[in-house]
């Protein structure tokens, strides 16, 4: 009794002091906002901040019909509840789902949904309001697609004389795993080397990166994507290449015939080739395109030949040439002939030449041709390769001009020729001749 007493003294003095006033009065007045707190508003709000979004869709429409998220523009978002606060005050963000509202999403494409929340906690609230409570989603199907590789060889350079052939991929296809309207896009799928090297011999080399093309040579992203890139090999085929002058042979020519002032026009005149050989040395000096009879070669004469390479690669993509007579210096000239002379007659045969005279036009340089007159043409019949004649046949003739070596004939001349059989012999080597 006597220690109770003793404490009732000192609670009697400590109230008469200001300062022990305050704060026991304040105390109170907490306490007693508490009470009433409780007892006049039992419901309060609260916000939870930071709650991921959940980007699950699994057994809505969406996923029915074979749908991903491919994107989202929200990750989390807050929500204001409200409930008993004795409940509601010990919640945290691990008690509530933020949802995708996809119950509609039937289609690709980019929607924008509404978010949703649901209640893990066991506790009764409301929710008063979701920031943000809208979300723009990305919706697609997955799918596996083969594509064809092309090499990419950025720092790869070739020695003199030397050139690539067909660059290929091993393997020569790659399968990418992606949204569909991502890869509907892809135009090119490129196999890359960054190595860096001055190639003499055919090398492989390791794939250091894949790169995918739209249709307008733009790069994609493909972060995205799983690109199944494991151990492609990039083969570069070196072979040697040459740059050779085209050619003609001018044929049928007299053997004193001198072509130079034959000049002609090409369409192009040179030709680029390759081959699998390491030698220069097996190149041609000029890649001949075919053969002009002399007889051909009028004012006007122009012609388109078929290139044929061979054994060699055209590097030059190069299928015809056409040639045509540069007629700038030259002119020509008829004359009539009626001088014959036959030559490598059989023997035990007579020829005659009928016919009693033949128009003959001459090109040439036109200095030559002016001074050019009928005795400086000779007209042989030249009967070596004579085959099958009658008493009476035709026969084409050489016309040339020895004192001019630099003018030919054009056109095809034919004479009619008598053949009568002088004495019977034993057949000859020659069948077929009047006997």
């Amino acid at each position: 009794m006597k220690l109770i007493s003793i404490i009732k003294r000192k609670f009697l003095r400590s109230i008469t002091n200001n300062l022990s006033i305050a704060i026991y009065s304040f105390i109170i007045a907490i306490i007693a906002w508490f009470v009433i707190s409780i007892t006049i508003y039992p419901s309060t709000p609260k916000t939870i901040n930071n709650i991921n979004l959940s980007l699950d869709i699994s057994q809505t429409s969406a996923d029915e019909n074979g749908l991903e998220v491919i994107s989202c523009d929200v990750d989390k978002i807050n929500v204001q509840i409200e409930g008993d606060r004795s409940q509601i005050g010990n919640l945290t963000k691990d008690d509530i789902v933020a949802k995708l509202d996809v119950d509609n999403v039937l289609v690709p494409g980019t929607k924008k949904l509404s978010i949703k929340i649901e209640n893990k906690s066991g506790v009764d609230f409301k929710v008063n309001k979701v920031t943000p409570d809208s979300a723009s989603v990305v919706f697609d199907k997955i799918e596996t697609r083969e594509f064809e590789l092309v090499a990419e060889y950025p720092n790869i350079t070739f020695e003199e004389g030397k050139t690539r052939d067909a660059v290929s991929c091993e393997p020569k296809t790659i399968k990418i795993k992606g949204p569909s309207a991502q890869l509907d896009q892809i135009a090119t799928c490129a196999a890359v080397t960054n190595k860096t090297d001055k190639l003499n011999s055919s090398y492989s080399f390791a794939c250091d990166e894949i790169k995918l093309y739209n249709g307008s040579g733009a790069i994609i992203d493909n972060s995205s994507l799983d690109i199944e890139a494991t151990n492609i090999t990039i083969n570069i085929p070196v072979l040697t290449q040459k740059t050779l002058d085209l050619s003609v042979e001018i044929s049928k020519k007299p053997s004193n015939f001198d072509d130079s002032a034959i000049k002609l026009n090409w369409s192009t005149d040179k030709i680029t080739l390759a081959s699998q050989t390491s030698s220069l040395s097996e190149f041609p000096d000029t890649l001949e395109v075919g053969k002009i009879l002399l007889s051909e070669l009028d004012l006007d004469y122009t012609k388109t030949f078929r290139i044929d390479t061979k054994d060699f690669i055209n590097q030059s993509n190069l299928e015809t040439v056409t040639v045509s007579l540069d007629s700038s210096n030259l002119d020509k000239k008829e004359l009539i002939a009626t001088d014959f002379s036959i030559s490598n007659a059989p023997a035990n045969y007579d020829f005659k030449v009928i016919t009693s005279s033949l128009n003959v036009v001459l090109v040439g340089p036109a200095d030559e041709i002016a001074k050019i007159t009928t005795k400086d043409i000779v007209v042989d019949v030249n009967l070596l390769d004579c085959k099958n004649v009658s008493p009476s046949f035709t026969y084409p003739v050489t016309v040339t001009c020895p004192n001019y070596n630099s003018v030919w004939a054009v056109g095809v001349a034919n004479v009619t020729l008598a053949c009568t059989c002088l004495l019977y012999t034993s057949p000859s080597p020659r069948d077929g001749l009047l006997s």
